[in-house]
């Protein structure tokens, strides 16, 4: 009897020991932080975080989504990124700031989530910061919601989805907003892509040095105010920069390259676009660089424009100001349509197919512009030449009648029917003194005679000189 207790005795005692040590080794909780213990989750260091604190996050992997609802500082100490554990489209965005005052630093985000209209990270508070983030997302990287006074720094967003769907957009068909923003949250469905950084009702904000690529539309500003949008580069999206109902909106020192179109304003007033590249918006039949619907009083300055099918595009704008901008090697250098008080002046023209074209416009101004086929004749030395540049409207009102008609473009009958619509009509829209040089030429040659005139005041001046000392020695 005492012998069969201690032989039970001892198979619950190994029993014990091999459960422990099973547990210990194989221990399923993750560890993927440094040390050897696995970290406290995020959430659970936030919640226990007060007011101002700044919490530093251990390197890791860290399951989301995560919630940030008091100021807080969140900074990054080696590799840290935050995910969505599954494709669910029902899943909570991987971050919410749902305060004033926070700051991220140096996280990395991923979402799998797809056709899901909230993003992978959105602010809802005001003042806040965001710096040195990488996104990867199956739908729109950050939204901004009602938030204002953001400053949004050196983030990249890499759209995953991998479809032509961006390719196959119709430039103007600016309805299908809603509708890649709104997905339905289904995963049965096909994937589509979202915006990069979607501001909806936010005012103030900073965006500044951030890189997106291969998304809906790049950077998307609906109904917001008084934005900053600097520094940024958008690529292989459908709009590089969308404006939407936007006043006072500054877009200065950005590239968009190989968009369907680098820059659309739409309904927007006392914008600010300058300093821009907008490079190879041509992949598609409606690509532009530049594109305005319906806008007002507002400044395109200084914007290099080159490469696109069109490089310049303007409908039902009004009173904008098109100044010193160069617009080379388009296949259309500008259109101009339905448009009145607009002033454009000491543009570039260079290397277009066509330089431009222009249709009930006629109230708009253009003057001393650069036009690098013009047929010059300067009958009194000012550099202006006495001939005008004429842009025909031909083209435009035949291609809207019958669209089918831009297969002939450039057809030798075409152009003799465009010559012989505009002559002796007074259609033709004109440049009525254009430069003869561009800026570059004209910078050129200043500094050549500056130049030659230096050499030849020191000729006269030692030559002077040599006389003067020759009659002394003379004497």
């Amino acid at each position: 009897m005492l012998s069969g207790w201690k032989n039970k005795s001892v198979f619950r005692l190994l029993l014990l020991t091999s459960t422990s040590l099973f547990l210990f080794y194989f221990n399923p909780v993750s560890t993927r932080a440094t040390g050897l213990t696995a970290p406290d989750p995020l959430q659970q260091m936030i919640d226990q975080a007060r007011p101002g604190d700044t919490i530093t996050i251990p390197a890791g992997e860290y399951a989301g989504p995560i919630r940030v609802t008091k100021p807080l500082v969140l900074v990054a100490q080696g590799s840290v990124t935050i995910f969505n554990p599954s494709p669910d489209p029902k899943q909570e965005p991987v971050v919410t700031i749902i305060s004033d005052h926070v700051s991220i630093q140096g996280i990395s985000i991923t979402d799998k989530r797809i056709n899901r209209a909230d993003a992978a990270l959105i602010i809802k508070g005001n003042h806040n910061i965001l710096e040195q983030i990488s996104i990867e997302t199956m739908g729109s990287g950050i939204q901004l919601r009602e938030a204002s006074n953001n400053t949004l720094h050196n983030i990249r967003i890499t759209g995953k989805i991998k479809d032509k769907s961006v390719a196959s957009s119709m430039g103007h068909d600016h309805a299908s907003h809603g509708a890649s923003t709104a997905g339905q949250s289904s995963s049965n469905v096909q994937a589509r892509k979202g915006n990069g950084i979607d501001l909806f009702q936010a005012h103030q904000n900073r965006i500044v040095s951030n890189q997106v690529s291969n998304v809906y539309d790049g950077i998307y500003l609906e109904n917001s105010n008084g934005n900053q949008i600097l520094q940024n580069a958008v690529e292989k999206s459908r709009y590089g920069y969308h404006f939407m109902g936007t006043s006072q909106t500054l877009l200065a020192d950005n590239t968009g390259n190989e968009n369907v179109t680098g820059a659309m304003l739409m309904e927007t007033t006392k914008a600010t676009v300058k300093n821009n590249q907008f490079l190879k918006q041509k992949n598609n039949p409606n690509s532009q660089g530049i594109l305005l619907y319906d806008v007002t009083d507002s400044l395109l300055h200084g914007n290099q424009i080159e490469g696109n099918r069109v490089g310049l595009y303007l409908e039902n704008a009004t009173g904008v100001e098109v100044k010193e901008n160069r617009l080379l090697l388009n296949f259309i250098g500008m259109q101009v349509k339905a448009s009145s008080g607009n002033t454009l002046t000491a543009n570039q023209f260079v290397s277009n197919v066509i330089q431009a074209q222009a249709q009930d416009s006629s109230t708009d101004s253009f003057a001393g512009n650069y036009w690098d086929n013009l047929q010059t004749l300067d009958t009194n030395g000012d550099s202006r030449s006495d001939l005008p540049y004429e842009m025909n409207p031909f083209y435009l009102a035949l291609t809207d009648a019958v669209p089918a008609y831009q297969l002939f473009f450039q057809a030798p009958g075409f152009v003799f029917l465009e010559n012989l619509f505009s002559a002796g009509t007074g259609t033709a829209i004109r440049d009525e003194m254009p430069t003869l040089a561009s800026a570059d030429e004209a910078t050129a040659q200043a500094s050549g005679t500056n130049w030659v005139t230096g050499i030849l005041g020191l000729i006269l001046l030692t030559g002077s000189m040599y006389i003067i000392y020759s009659g002394g020695k003379r004497q």
